[in-house]
């Protein structure tokens, strides 16, 4: 079953066409990679897709309805993302921003956020507390009651990947989840992505990782100037020409 469908995506600034007749779609229980240089337009499809930016033209579909709204209407309608650099309250503890996936479908940003709803919900609820820590330790991260803003980069990817979870998504989106993570949190990662896969969750992927990208991926797409170019199975796109000469040779 297609659980994520985008259909003619086309965005603009200034006149400057940065996407131009997307079009692909993610089946249930799979893992798409979507592959591109650097200013290919992959981030902005992903913040089109997540309501962080609108788009001029073209339809995207969440099993099968018009998936439309602000960041939290998505997020409720099933949808959870990460980010390339992670959006955390660096304020918090890393236990209380994983716990705001738990609220994430009705909470429209991180900035939204207030310190006492979380530490209060983590104080009454033992589910919760459980849940947080289960999250946790499936991704190889400890010692929650750090703040956000003293531990390192991938520790961060790590928080957020968790609160995502916490979300029990129909879809997840991860831009570049394996960027500054060391080797036990990427083990976690890969771990966790097949855990969601073989539970059903449709999961966009980007990352620069090529080993990475085409060890986990059902299919693939690679995009080129604002356009699909290549798709396929993980196979034909490696022997693809194409793929070679654009993504391969530029990584």
């Amino acid at each position: 079953m297609t659980a994520l469908r985008c259909t003619d995506i086309r965005k603009a600034y200034g006149g400057v066409d940065v996407l131009q007749g997307v079009g692909f779609a993610v089946s249930a229980g799979e893992i798409f990679g979507l592959c591109g240089a650097n200013g290919a337009g992959k981030t902005t499809l992903m913040d089109i897709i997540g309501g962080q930016q609108t788009h001029d033209t073209g339809v995207i579909e969440l099993d099968g309805r018009t998936l439309v709204g602000d960041v939290a209407s998505r997020a409720h309608a099933g949808l959870a993302r990460t980010f390339q650099r992670p959006q955390v309250a660096a304020d918090l503890t890393l236990r209380e921003n994983i716990a705001l996936g738990l609220a994430g479908a009705r909470l429209g940003s991180v900035g939204q956020l207030v310190r006492g709803f979380v530490a209060g919900m983590l104080a009454r609820t033992t589910v919760a507390i459980e849940l947080v820590e289960t999250a946790a330790t499936d991704l190889s991260l400890d010692r929650l009651d750090r703040r956000a803003g003293d531990v390192t980069f991938g520790e961060l990817r790590l928080v957020e990947l968790a609160r995502a979870l916490l979300q029990r998504p129909r879809l997840i989106m991860l831009d570049e989840p394996f960027s500054g993570v060391g080797d036990n949190g990427i083990e976690a990662i890969v771990e966790a992505l097949r855990r969601l896969r073989a539970r059903g969750c449709a999961i966009l992927l980007i990352d620069h990782n090529v080993d990475l990208l085409t060890a986990l991926a059902d299919r693939m797409a690679l995009l080129a100037q604002g356009e699909i170019v290549v798709t396929g199975t993980v196979a034909a796109c490696l022997a693809d020409e194409v793929f070679r000469r654009i993504y391969v040779g530029a990584v």
